[in-house]
């Protein structure tokens, strides 16, 4: 079919639309990636004033064309026009600063930092200045009718959250050109009209928006204007008025379509094979139901009204109390997570596993199918999932090729392959269709459908009640965690559906509301970055006893100044690797890098050295910091080294130049500077104050001003850092520069200690930094950690150490306790938070 422009030439435009004047204008866009094009020669111009949707099937290139206007991609070829002004590179902070805003499908919501912290990052600092920043949040919440505790992290945020804190962000700045792609994919019907009142609002200010969608229904309400994609082409522009449906259709998928969903069940055609009576759970209660072979079950109501719980309930993810009989057999919770098929409604965090392939991917769940004897056929494997790529019509360039590379339909696909390929007895399907186009919908409703129909049952969540009613033999509503109706056969109608939800009783059963309320106090304390100074104080405090018990001594001021005066050094060491971990990076090279500056020290800070040559030291010392960890970093972002790679090198690099400047202990340290460092208040040494003054101004730093925010959230997510407009590279090689100064001061400290310039010492460090972090309950994956924690768990491993030796043990105790302190704290940390998650 050849390209067509379907705006018509009896009537102008601006005659008959709102739109004003060319706000932003691409020309001949084409990108592409790894030699396949994503986009060919794309020319679209968006108008102040006006609603303009771009429809297409996933993998059109809608999304990279938004990604190339807000700066995230440069286009291969072609050229941007803002205001009549060319744009030679469009960068996110550019964007920004020229008022485009983003609403991403899949929110660059920062899942290890709170409401507030995710608003202020992505935010101007200009927009709370003067104000107080809850109250600004506030307000901004309030706007899109986001009503969720400010200090609540982003992962504890559901889908629905994330999508209006998303929209929230780009309402923020008042936007020239305002983008939004697929904004209502995870929406329901109530926040949907609340989104179409803010888009009519900003539409008259003048701001131009960009609308992404592939509901025809959402085209009629909202756009002014529509163009489509194909294959990466522009197949067509019109103006909404006046083009049919059909014709878009036949646009976007290259031929006629027919009916979306596929014809129902007959009444009473099948025997019940799935009967649920009395299921309780977290945030539902008392859900009944029957589902009769052939039959799909479809589960609706206002979001957050348990309807996702109940699903979780139903493949068995989470407990749930009352009765389940599939085929006649009573199922228990376990049986069900074997038994059934979770679609989630997130896939990237649920459903897929993003750095294995599509084959893999689709096979998961279906391994032991594939294997005889323990050994997998990968012939075998290769032939069932290429028949089901195909009966799904999955478009991709092979099936080794990585999942991320697929668009967002064909990433729903693999997840329903592997549903499909694993022969569930159950098929519990959340929000199935999000963010999918219209061809694909109707394929993955094909395929519900004849799941079903050959005996397996399905359940679909969906937040739209008109999906409901064409893919539904029956629907239960639910409110406030019940069941408030129950429809079936010809009452399984949209607006049945939605008067059902939105005329439900007000009034919460008071044990589930209490229920909900002892879970989120919870829930937020077990999430604070700082809990684990609770439980690791009180270990330190038990371990003092009991080493006071054993020997009076344990508790000496002379033996507790030794453990603080330790603790100091291991302490301001690991503060510089929490800094790398929170990066999302990791530094083995702490270690050798503080024997290294010691070992420098011992050339210049010398008994009879001038007071000059003695600064010199000093100065050396940290200037081979700041050269450490910028070329740590540098390694990293450019050189494309991993994080360990770059350190582990940089680990050994540092240990060599260490025996070449001395062999042996040598270069004793001036006297006068050991006692400076040294000096004590009665059993504290200042030192440990000034390091508990670090951990505290940077714990604040953290929490409450804008470098710390960047540094968790380029841990956190790197991508979603980038696309609120970060300098991930600057954040990061800044990371590692921190991470260097502070072994600067622990080297100082070590300095100290020894005495003497001595190659061997400082190596062990690299492992106790990382021992101490881990106990303070910083995440090795990044984005979540804390200062105060880490000094705390310096001090306990200190304390280990030294009760070891007091006590009159092996060496051996000291690793035995020390991988046990780890084990314990990772094992309490990741329970407690995985409970706080569900």
């Amino acid at each position: 079919m050849q390209d067509t422009t379907l705006a018509t030439e009896k009537t102008d435009a601006t005659e008959t639309d709102p739109s004003g004047p060319v706000v932003l204008r691409l020309s001949r866009i084409s990108k592409s990636f790894g030699g396949i094009a994503a986009l060919t020669d794309v020319s679209v111009t968006f108008n102040a004033g006006e609603v303009h949707a771009v429809l297409g099937e996933n993998g059109a290139g809608k999304s990279t064309l938004m990604n190339i206007i807000s700066g995230v991609f440069q286009p291969s070829q072609g050229s941007l026009e803002f205001n009549g002004q060319p744009i030679p590179a469009m960068r996110p902070e550019m964007a920004a600063d020229l008022g485009i805003a983003i609403a991403y499908q899949h929110p660059a919501v920062l899942s290890d930092l709170s409401v507030l912290e995710n608003l202020r990052v992505a935010l101007p600092p200009a927009l709370f200045e003067g104000k107080s920043a809850r109250a600004v949040a506030g307000d901004l919440l309030d706007v899109v009718g986001l009503h969720v505790p400010l200090q609540a992290r982003g992962d504890t945020l559901t889908v629905a959250q994330m999508a209006l804190l998303e929209i929230a962000k780009a309402l923020a700045i008042k936007p020239r050109v305002l983008i939004l792609d697929e904004p209502t994919a995870s929406l329901d019907q109530e926040a949907t009209d609340m989104l179409f009142g803010r888009i009519r609002d900003v539409v008259k200010s003048g701001t131009s928006v960009i609308y992404i969608t592939h509901r025809m229904a959402e085209l009629r309400q909202i756009a002014h204007r529509v163009t489509v994609l194909r294959d990466g082409r522009k197949r067509g522009e019109a103006r909404v008025s006046e083009i049919s449906d059909q014709d878009l259709l036949t646009m976007i998928v290259g031929r006629a379509l027919g009916s979306t969903f596929p014809p129902k069940a007959h009444p009473g055609a099948g025997q019940t094979n799935l009967s649920v009576q009395g299921l309780g759970g977290d945030n539902f209660k008392d859900v009944s139901f029957d589902v009769a072979r052939g039959q799909i079950i479809g589960v609706a109501g206002v979001a957050g009204n348990g309807q996702s719980e109940l699903m979780r309930a139903l493949a068995g993810l989470q407990g749930w109390d009352g009765k389940v009989t599939l085929n006649g057999q009573a199922l228990s919770h376990h049986d069900l997570l074997h038994k059934a098929a979770f679609m989630p409604s997130d896939r990237h965090a649920e459903g897929l596993a993003g750095g294995l392939t599509i084959r893999e991917n689709a096979s998961l769940a279906a391994l032991d199918k594939f294997a005889s004897f323990g050994v997998i056929s990968r012939k075998q494997e290769v032939e069932e999932v290429s028949e089901t790529f195909r009966s799904l019509a999955v478009k991709a360039s092979s099936i080794e090729a990585a999942v991320s590379s697929l668009s967002g339909g064909n990433q729903q696909k693999i997840v329903l392959a592997r549903a499909l390929l694993s022969n569930p007895g159950l098929v519990v399907a959340d929000e199935p269709t999000q963010g999918v186009d219209v061809g694909a919908r109707a394929e993955i409703y094909r395929i519900l459908r004849d799941v079903s129909s050959a005996g397996t049952p399905v359940i679909v969540n969906s937040s739209d009640a008109a999906e409901l009613e064409g893919l539904c033999d029956k629907v239960i509503v639910m409110s406030r965690g019940k069941v408030v109706e129950t429809l079936s056969g010809p009452d399984v109608v949209e607006a049945r559906i939605v008067a059902a939800a939105v005329s439900a009783a007000a009034h919460a059963d008071a044990g589930l509301e209490q229920s909900r309320s002892r879970h989120g106090i919870w829930r937020h304390f077990v999430q604070t970055d700082n809990a684990p100074a609770i439980p690791l104080a009180a270990v330190i405090v038990v371990l003092a006893l009991f080493g006071y018990s054993q020997n009076p001594l344990f508790l000496s001021s002379f033996n507790v100044s030794n453990m603080l005066m330790l603790a100091t050094a291991l302490g301001f060491i690991a503060i510089g690797q929490n800094i790398a971990l929170l990066s999302g990076g990791i530094d083995l090279s702490v270690g050798p890098l503080a024997g290294f500056m010691v070992v420098v020290a011992s050339f210049f800070i010398n008994d009879g050295q001038p007071w000059p040559t003695i600064l010199a030291g000093f100065a050396l010392l940290f200037a081979a910091g700041i050269v450490v960890g910028l070329v740590n970093g540098v390694m990293i972002r450019f050189a494309k080294f991993t994080p360990i790679a770059a350190t582990l090198a940089m680990y050994i690099g540092l240990q060599g130049c260490s025996f070449l400047l001395r062999n042996g202990p040598d270069g004793y340290i001036n006297s006068d500077v050991v006692a400076w460092i040294t000096l004590q208040w009665g059993p504290i040494p200042v030192a440990f104050v000034v390091l508990i003054a670090f951990a505290f101004a940077g714990e604040y730093v953290l929490r409450h001003k804008r470098p710390g925010w960047q540094l968790r959230a380029v841990g956190s997510n790197e991508d979603s850092a980038r696309r609120i407009g970060l300098g991930v590279d600057r954040i990061f090689i800044a990371g590692y520069l921190g991470s260097a100064l502070f072994t600067a001061l622990g080297a100082v400290m070590l300095m100290a200690q020894i005495g003497v310039g001595d190659p061997q010492q400082g190596v062990n460090y690299t492992l106790s930094s990382i021992t101490a972090v881990v106990l303070g309950g910083t995440s090795l994956k990044g984005g979540r950690g804390t200062f105060i924690g880490t000094v705390m768990g310096a001090v306990l491993l200190m304390q280990v150490l030294n009760a070891v030796s007091f006590l009159g043990l092996s060496q051996t105790w000291q690793y035995v306790f020390q991988g046990a302190l780890i084990l314990t704290a990772a094992l309490v940390y990741s329970t407690v938070r995985g409970n706080a998650r569900d």
